[in-house]
């Protein structure tokens, strides 16, 4: 099975939704999962997970709600009609 990798371009929550779907399919140990989590990151993600201060980390809950924290900057949201006519 392949988790795919993340680098903070796309959308984290659903990425996170993804992995973690995959992850409790083959995997019922939250501990385990915390593990595996973080070898999909890659770049500026990878990055921002090394320099978190030890013991700063829960569990995979707390992993998945910093992760989209710390990168929600990235997620697009769709405009509607009102918001494109207001443009001037």
């Amino acid at each position: 099975m392949s988790l795919g990798n993340y680098d903070g371009l796309t959308n984290q929550k659903e990425y996170v939704q993804n992995v973690r779907i995959s992850l409790e399919l083959i995997i019922q140990d939250y501990d385990s999962m915390c593990k595996i989590f973080p070898s999909t990151f890659r770049g500026s993600v990878h990055a921002w997970y090394n320099n978190l201060e030890p013991n700063s980390i829960e569990g995979l809950s707390d992993l998945c709600v910093k992760l989209v924290a710390r990168f929600s900057t990235n997620i697009t949201t769709k405009k509607t009609s009102i918001e494109l006519f207001s443009v001037a």
